[in-house]
This record gives structure tokens, sequence and C-alpha cells, in this order.
């Protein structure tokens, strides 16, 4: 009978690399990482692993082993689930990755109505950006991520997860209340704004790929970024006081700020989703769904304070042609 602790540290080896990254995520030490491998080994017949230089990979069978993980590790997740289920408590750890804007608008306003509805659940909560949080779920180190998707940059979609966009906000054009580009109130063309600098979030992001992409596709020119943050507050400090130009996503609000103007966008409507994700499944555990509705929940409350934000995927904004 194989082992189903010794198969989830095949499949991490396969998905992590390395030994000592197998460790790290299962908070093993890497010599009884590789004993565990060993004895897989022995209960296979065959060898799984190989030693190339001072890594291990798998071998042939072991790749075979590891598509055949997949399937039990699934499997065994989703009984446990299914039991967690059965049993209706909302207890445990549910852990919520989001990036600022969703901590800000949906996350943090959905923790109070959770601590009174459940006191026996914890919900820890993190900041990431980054694409890797994705896998990061697929590897059950956390449970329930928020992500930000923009309506030309979709994020491809997953077997292994479940992606439900829970609101849409316009993206618009922040610029210096003194530019001369946004005299007059209307829309400003991308087209015409080659030689202003920028500011935008680090490269890797949504926003710093939306940038590029927007002022290649509308403008046909790469943007000169000056000013670099994942903190939406530095950046509109940048465009009040740097003179930069910035694409703001209305949840920023940066209609009001002094020194600002914000303007619509000529060329196409851009409009940034914020995506909820969970493993396939999961929300039948009683704690993550508990946590998926409480977001909702939020989503709901957020759309009917803000008119110009819409419940879903907003139909109306266009990839620009």
């Amino acid at each position: 009978m194989l082992d189903l602790g010794r198969l989830r540290m095949l499949r991490e080896l396969k998905l992590r690399g390395t030994v000592g990254a197998v460790a790290d995520a299962l908070g093993y030490s890497p010599s009884a990482v590789s004993q565990q491998l060993a004895q897989l080994q022995r209960e296979v017949g065959v060898p799984v692993v190989e030693r190339v230089g001072r890594r291990l990979r798998l071998t042939e069978a072991g790749e075979v082993l590891t598509r055949h993980a997949e399937t039990l590790l699934a499997q065994a997740q989703r009984a446990e689930e299914e039991a967690l289920a059965a049993s209706g408590r909302v207890a445990g750890v549910v852990r919520v990755v989001g990036f600022q804007t969703a901590l800000l608008h949906l996350i943090a306003p959905a923790l109070p109505r959770l601590a009174a509805d459940h006191p026996e659940l914890v919900v820890d909560v993190h900041e990431e950006e980054f694409s890797r949080v994705l896998q990061a779920l697929v590897l059950q180190e956390i449970d329930v991520v928020l992500t930000d998707e923009y309506s030309h940059l979709p994020r491809p979609r997953r077997p292994e997860l479940a992606a439900e966009v829970l609101v849409s906000e316009p993206v618009r054009l922040a610029l210096p209340e003194d530019d001369p580009l946004a005299a007059g109130g209307g829309p400003v063309r991308i087209a015409t704004m080659a030689d202003r600098v920028w500011a935008s979030s680090h490269v890797g992001t949504n926003l710093a790929d939306l940038l590029e992409r927007t002022c290649v596709e509308l403008g046909r020119y790469r943007p000169r970024v000056r000013y670099r943050s994942n903190d939406f507050s530095v950046l509109l400090a940048m465009v009040a006081k740097g003179g930069a130009a910035f694409l703001v996503p209305e949840l920023a609000a940066a209609d009001g700020e002094p020194g600002i103007a914000v303007r619509d966008i000529a060329e196409a409507g851009i409009s940034r989703g914020v995506v909820m994700w969970t493993r396939a499944g999961a929300e039948v555990r009683p704690s993550v769904h508990a946590v998926l509705e409480a977001l909702r929940v939020s989503a709901d409350e957020l759309v009917a304070r803000r008119p110009r934000i819409v419940r879903g995927i907003d139909a109306g904004a266009g990839a620009g042609e």
C-alpha cells in the first residue's frame, strides 16, 4: 500500500525541484525527505528518483507515479473536505491572500462579520500580488486568493482551480491637474502621451503589464516609467508631486485628490476585475464556504456604495483596437 505522505513528497519534488524546497514547504528536514523518498522507492520496487550532480530528479517511473499521485491526493483532499462538510462545523484556519485594494475594500470589511458569526474560525490574511500565489493555492499553502485581472490581460483559468469575478471597476488616467491634456475634462488619448513619464507598480504585477501593453497597443510607444511602487498612495503622490501619469483603477480613489485630474481613456474602455480563486471543490468545506460568502457580501455592499463599480464582469469594457 502506497503512503499518501510519501506520494505528496514526490509530487512536491516534481513541483519545487529540490529536496530543500520540499523540506521547507512541508516542515521536514532535508534528510527526512530523502529518507521518505527512499522508503517510497522500496515500496514501489523501482527507482523513482535519481541523483544528478547534487540534486534529485524524477525517473521515468517517478514521473508516472507522480501523475497517479495527483489523482490520489486530490481524491483524499476531496474526501477530507466532504467529511468536514458533513460535520457542518465552521472552525479552523482559512488562509487568504490578496492585493492592496482587495484587502482594503473586500477582505477587511468581511472580517468583523466572520468573527461575529463564526467565533471558532481563524482567518489569516497576507498581502501578495505576484502570480505565484495561484501555484501556492494549488499546493494547498493557502486557501483563498484575490487577484486583479484587466479586461485585455485575462489570467488563464486552470482546471484545478475555481475562479469567480467579484467586482469590476473602470481604469482611468490620472494626470497632474495642470497638465494641458487634462484641460476641458474630456477623455485623453493614450497616443498623445508618448513624451510623458509614468508611475506604475513593480515589474511582474498585472498593473505594470497593463501599462506596457496599453501604451504599445494604443499609442505605439513604450512608456517611460520613472516611479514604481505597489502602494497606490505613493503612485498618486508621484502624479501630484512628480508630474507623472498613472493608469488608476476606480477603487484607488484618485478623484478629489489634491493636484490630480482623473480622465477617461479615449481609445478604449479598460476595466479591472477582482477575481476570487479557490481550489476546485474547496467550497464544500464549511470554513472556506463561510469566507467566500462573506467576501461576496462585501462585494454586494461595495457595489451599493460605489456606482461606477459593477458586480461580476464588466461587459461594457473593451479590449481596445
